[in-house]
């Protein structure tokens, strides 16, 4: 009798391990789940097909890359960061200071907002995406121009790629302030804008 009730006994405590053990792997497998789920990707404002066709540098003047928010577009219109395809040149370590980054309006007569980020940010060698995210979103209207200074000149500067799969008609050259010129490119500056999701 004894015999058959610690059988009993036996049979309890495993199953009883064995529900716990599997409660615990779901609720690990949950929450590693959890922690592996991925933000939704910020939507991205370009014209390029993602191969450059060569880089400029502009000294005393800056690139600028007019953009239209997407129609129907529930984001408000928010800016949470930018991407541009180059890379640095110069003295091996780079300058201790950061360039501008420019939100203008449709007619370039408005600065709407100024963000700063390091130079350091880019590297030298061969061009690449660099993506420069901002604390706090900028807000923009639906037809609006963004604008880099480097303040480049012969030893310090960014080669900012462009690609000729556009006809250019977006691009420019100049700064706040300054009269924007053509960039004549044959094509469009490699600059994206990331809209919040």
């Amino acid at each position: 009798m004894l015999y058959v009730q610690n059988l009993a006994f036996g049979r309890f405590v495993l199953l009883l391990a064995l529900a716990c053990a599997s409660l615990f792997a779901s609720a690990w497998h949950t929450a590693a789940g959890a922690k592996d789920a991925k933000k939704p990707e910020p939507a991205r404002l370009s014209y390029h097909d993602d191969t450059p066709d060569g880089k400029k540098s502009i000294g005393g003047d800056g690139e600028l890359l007019s953009f239209s928010l997407p129609e129907g577009s529930d984001n408000g219109g928010k800016v949470v960061g930018i991407r541009i395809h180059g890379s640095r040149y110069g003295l091996p370590q780079p300058p201790k200071e950061d360039f501008k980054i420019y939100f203008l309006s449709q007619d370039l007569s408005e600065t709407l907002a100024t963000k700063p980020a390091p130079y350091s940010r880019f590297k030298r060698g061969p061009e690449e995406w660099v993506d420069i995210k901002f604390a706090k979103p900028v807000e923009v209207p639906k037809d609006f121009w963004v604008g880099l200074d480097f303040r480049a000149h012969q030893t310090k500067g960014v080669y900012v790629s462009f690609d000729k799969s556009t006809d250019g008609s977006h691009s420019r050259i100049g700064l706040p302030g300054k009269e924007a010129r053509e960039a004549k490119l044959g094509g469009d500056w490699m600059i994206e804008v990331l809209l919040a999701p």
